[in-house]
C-alpha cells in the first residue's frame, strides 16, 4: 500500500454509532470477566503498586515499592488510577480488582479502534468493522486483558500507533511513541530497529536525526519526575534487574526452547557460547534478515511489508531469545489483525497464533501457576503447543524468502487493494 492507495474519507454519523456500539460491547465482555481471578502473586503486586504510587506519589514511587520491575511510564498509569481507587476507597475491597484490570482494557479498546481507522482509510465501512470486531473479541486477548489482567496491552497500542504514524508521514511523532511504549514493557525493543530503518528509509537521515532526539527527549520528560542521581544507572537497574534475575531458556513461554525443558539454565556452556547467547544471535540474525527484506521490497510492497516485518520482529522474539514468558506474543496478534483484511496468507496464522497463545496463557495460569507448581519437561500440551508454534514460525521464514524472491503473496494483495479502495467508500 502506498500512501496514494489510501483514501479520504468522512465517517457518517451512522458509522460512528457502529463503531461506538462494538467497542463498548466488547469493553463490557471484558468487564463482565473482570471478576475472574488472574495470578494472585500479580494481582497483588499491582495492588501494593497502585497504592504505593498513590501514597507517595511518583517521584519516591521506586525506594518505597520495594519491589517493581515496571517501567516508568507504567507509574504514571498505577499513580492515576491508585488514586481513583483511593478517592472511592477501594483498596482492602474485591472492588480494586475492577480498577486494576482498567488500564489495559482501555488501551485495547484502543488498539482495535487503531485497527479500524488504519483499515478504513483504505477499505469499506464493513471490512474495517469486521477487522475491529476479530480484535476486539480476539479470545487470547480478551484472556490477557481481563482475566490474567496484565498490561501487554498498554505498550502494544502505543507501538501499533508508532507503526501507523510512520505511515502517516509522522515519523518524530513516531519516535516519541514508541520510547513510551518502550518505557512500559522493555519487550518493545523488538521493534526499535524496524522503526529507525523505516524512518530512515523514507524520510531520510535528517528526519531520523530529528526522531531520535525526540525519543531521546520524550525519554528524559518521562523520567524527569522520578527520583534519580544517574538516569542510565536509573533505567539499567529498571530493566535488567529482573531479567537478569531469571536466566533461564524459557520462563512458561511455548517456544524453541521449550523442547528442551523449563527452568533450564541458559548460561550453561555448549561449544563454547550458552543458550542465552544462541537466543539473542538467532533473533538477531532475523532481525537482520527482515530489515533486508524491508530494504529489498519496500518500494514494492509498502506498508503491508512493514506490518508482515512488525509481525516477524514479535513473533520473533517470542521464539528465539531465552528468558521469554508466555504471553511475550501478545503484540503479534495485533499487528496481524492489521493485516488480515488485505493478506489471505496471514488469517491462518493469525487463528492458528490465537489459539495457541490463549492455551500457553491458560494452561500457564490455571494448571501451573495457580497450583504453584513447574511445567513437566516432558509436559504433552506444551510439547504440542511448541510444535505448533515452530511450524507456523518456519512457515513465516518461509513467507520472507518468498518475499526475497519477488513471490507477488504481497504485491498481489496491493493489486487487489487499490481494486477494493475503488470499489471502496
Amino acid at each position: 500500500m502506498k500512501r496514494g492507495n489510501a483514501i479520504n474519507i468522512s465517517v457518517g454519523k451512522r458509522e460512528v454509532i457502529a463503531l461506538f456500539a462494538l467497542l463498548a460491547f466488547s469493553f463490557l465482555v471484558k468487564v463482565l470477566l473482570f471478576p475472574l481471578p488472574g495470578y494472585s502473586i500479580d494481582t497483588n503486586d499491582f495492588a501494593s503498586w497502585f497504592h504505593t504510587a498513590a501514597t507517595y506519589g511518583v517521584r519516591v514511587f521506586y525506594p518505597n515499592a520495594g519491589f517493581c520491575d515496571y517501567p516508568p511510564f507504567n507509574i504514571f498509569i498505577f499513580w492515576v488510577f491508585g488514586s481513583l481507587a483511593a478517592r472511592l476507597q477501594l483498596f482492602g475491597t474485591g472492588l480494586l480488582n475492577y480498577v486494576i484490570k482498567l488500564p489495559p482494557n482501555i488501551f485495547d479498546t484502543a488498539t482495535a479502534f487503531l485497527i479500524f481507522m488504519f483499515v478504513r482509510k483504505r477499505l469499506n465501512f464493513k471490512t474495517s468493522l469486521v477487522a475491529a470486531s476479530v480484535y476486539a473479541f480476539n479470545p487470547a486477548v480478551i484472556f490477557n486483558t481481563a482475566v490474567w489482567g496484565q498490561y501487554d496491552s498498554i505498550y502494544t497500542s502505543l507501538l501499533v500507533l508508532s507503526l501507523l504514524l510512520i505511515f502517516a508521514s509522522k515519523p518524530e511523532f513516531s519516535a516519541v511513541t514508541f520510547t513510551i511504549g518502550l518505557l512500559t514493557k522493555p519487550q518493545s525493543i523488538a521493534l526499535a530497529p524496524l522503526i529507525a530503518f523505516v524512518i530512515f528509509s523514507k524520510f531520510g537521515w535528517r528526519r531520523l536525526l530529528v526522531s531520535i532526539v525526540a525519543a531521546a527527549s520524550t525519554l528524559f520528560i518521562i523520567i524527569l519526575p522520578f527520583q534519580w542521581s544517574n538516569p542510565i544507572i536509573f533505567l539499567k537497574n529498571i530493566y535488567f534487574g529482573a531479567y537478569q534475575g531469571y536466566p533461564y531458556t524459557t520462563m512458561n513461554a511455548f517456544n524453541i526452547w521449550a523442547f528442551g525443558g523449563f527452568w533450564v539454565s541458559d548460561t550453561r556452556s555448549f561449544l563454547l557460547v550458552n543458550a542465552f547467547e544462541i537466543g539473542w544471535v538467532l533473533f538477531g540474525a532475523l532481525a537482520v534478515f527482515a530489515l533486508y527484506m524491508v530494504h529489498r521490497r519496500l518500494k514494492v510492497s509498502g506498508e503491508l511489508l512493514v506490518l508482515f516485518a512488525a509481525f516477524v520482529l514479535f513473533f520473533g522474539f517470542f521464539m528465539l531469545p531465552t528468558r521469554i514468558h508466555e504471553r511475550y506474543i501478545f503484540p503479534a496478534l495485533s499487528v496481524l489483525a492489521l493485516t488480515i483484511p488485505f493478506l489471505k496468507k496471514m488469517r491462518p496464522i493469525y487463528a492458528v497464533l490465537t489459539f495457541t497463545c490463549l492455551i500457553n496463557q491458560a494452561y500457564i495460569l490455571y494448571y501451573i501457576l495457580d497450583a504453584n507448581t513447574f511445567i513437566s519437561n516432558a509436559d504433552p500440551v506444551a510439547f504440542a503447543v511448541s510444535l505448533i508454534n515452530s511450524a507456523v514460525f518456519v512457515y513465516v521464514l518461509m513467507l520472507i524468502w518468498g518475499e526475497m524472491k519477488g513471490t507477488p503473496w504481497l504485491s498481489l494483495s496491493r493489486t487487489e487493494l487499490s481494486t477494493k479502495t475503488q470499489q471502496g467508500g
